[in-house]
């Protein structure tokens, strides 16, 4: 016999009398026992000791589990109850109390269970906070069963899971949907938070057939952005083309902006110049003769003709203007050959200032940016989100754009602001209500961006505030990148 097939053997007759040890154990007809439940952070504990008022806790003054998992109790003291059990807590106090009473009888029961949560964020009907069942899994697909399911705009293929302490997993949905029998191939945990991306979807402009938004694989290029738009304008008098054909630029999201070798990708001998898109891209074929594009945050977009050299203020005022929205400081000019360079706007509409106004040239491309700068607000208040900050603003007047705190959930008093720029990243208790007051001036406190701030539901961060904390950042970090 083989050393292989000995191997084997030994492992099916080690089975086999593990099988009938456990026939023997177990009754016909009978069932393992339910696994204790474990208590953590949160329950709360009803104790009855009969005949003994002043060592009863009913439902009227229970006892709850802190967020160290303690709780105290007379004659015992401070009592680790995280991951014990109603009996093993029972246990320890009867021993407790037997230093002090004669055979006393005590019955501790569970009366609420504490909470524990997850987010669901992003492309769903119902995004927000919900709490896990006890005695099940939750999966992914269950998940999204609660926040009423998938918005036509959801990306089947990409989703994130947010754990803390790990970097973000991106998940299939599409698999994920697709399997009947398991439970949403991804358990859950306490604190996760769970972003549903949008589909990719990129727009291209200029000099293609038919402009517009489109739906690409997730893995599509510009080469495949090119042909859903129908390809190049055509010039219906000469038959032949106004796009460039050698250049063209592809805007990311955050208004990155990458020259494109389109000769290059048209070749088909450099497959590395067909560069891969991402929703919110924008793809901009310009036009090879004497016009100039103007894109971004102004009131009319399009292509303008011009007769030859012009100002920067001038091309902006063929466009309508800027909207509120522009970000001055970081209008971007792209030539014909995919160079770019940054203008800072903002000096030349300033009274008195003497700034030079840059020449735009025929084939350029101007792009005005939204204004990038973008601050959180979650916690006790009516309306969490991620807000734009205006010149000036201040933490009121963020708070204001968040709709206010909830009067009855919040300690406004001991409100979390966390700064890019502190130290060590070093979060910093403020005042609101002292602000809110006017108890306190708000100089010092003017609206950064990257700012997080959250407005805790009480005096002192329990565990479940902490979790939502970190999941606001984790969450916040992200939405910061994405925008």
């Amino acid at each position: 016999m083989s050393t292989k097939t000995w191997f084997h053997a030994g492992c099916g007759l080690a089975l086999c009398c593990l099988l009938l040890l456990l026939t023997s154990l177990c009754p016909a007809g009978a069932t393992p026992a339910a696994s204790p439940y474990h208590l953590r952070p949160g329950d709360i504990l009803q104790i009855t000791v009969p005949g003994h008022d002043e060592l009863t806790f009913n439902s009227s003054n229970p006892i709850e589990i802190r967020p160290d998992g303690r709780f105290s109790y007379p004659f015992a003291g401070e009592i680790v109850a995280e991951g014990s059990t109603v009996e093993q807590i029972t246990v320890l106090l009867v021993d407790a109390l037997s230093q002090h009473l004669r055979a006393p009888q005590v019955a501790v029961n569970v009366i609420k269970y504490g909470e524990e949560e997850i987010y669901v964020l992003g492309e769903v009907n119902r995004p927000g906070a919900f709490a896990l069942p006890r005695g099940r899994d939750l999966g992914i697909r269950e998940a999204l069963a609660l926040a009423g399911g998938l918005t036509p705009g959801a990306s089947l293929e990409t989703a994130r899971l947010f754990r803390a302490g790990q970097p973000p997993n991106l998940i299939n949905l599409g698999k994920i949907l697709a399997a009947a029998s398991e439970v949403g191939a991804v358990l859950l945990q306490p604190g996760d938070t769970l972003v549903i991306e949008r589909q990719n979807r990129v727009t291209v402009i200029g000099e293609v057939e038919h402009p517009g938004t489109y739906q690409l694989p997730d893995n599509g290029k510009v080469s495949d952005a090119l042909a859903m738009a129908g390809g190049f304008a055509k010039d219906y008098g000469t038959g032949g083309t106004r796009a460039n054909r050698t250049q063209a630029a592809l805007i990311r999201a955050d208004q990155t902006v990458v020259p494109v070798n389109i000769a290059a990708i048209l070749s088909g001998l450099h497959p590395e110049a067909d560069i891969r898109m991402h929703t919110g891209d924008t793809l901009l074929i310009p036009e090879g003769r004497n016009q100039i594009a103007v894109l971004g945050q102004v009131r009319n977009s399009g292509s303008y003709y011009l007769g030859g050299d012009e100002k920067l203020s001038s091309v902006l005022a063929m466009a309508g203007g800027v909207t509120p929205d522009a970000d001055l400081q970081h209008i971007r000019i792209i030539s014909p050959d995919g160079m770019f360079s940054t203008v800072n706007y903002e000096p030349m509409l300033r009274e008195g200032a003497v700034e030079p106004d840059r020449l735009c040239a025929a084939g350029d491309t101007v792009i005005v940016p939204t204004n990038r700068n973008r601050v959180a607000v979650f916690g006790a208040v009516n309306r969490p989100g991620v807000y734009v900050i205006e010149t000036g603003d201040t933490i009121l007047d963020l708070m204001g754009k968040a709709g206010g705190i909830i009067p009855q959930k919040s300690a406004p008093q001991h409100t979390i602001l966390l700064r890019q720029e502190a130290p060590d990243g070093e979060p910093m208790t403020i005042n609101l209500q002292a602000m809110m007051q006017g108890r306190a001036g708000s100089g010092g406190f003017v609206a950064q961006n990257g700012d997080v701030i959250f407005v805790p539901e009480s005096h002192k961060l329990h565990w479940q505030d902490w979790t939502k904390l970190l999941s606001s950042i984790v969450n916040v970090l992200w939405i910061f990148d994405e925008l």
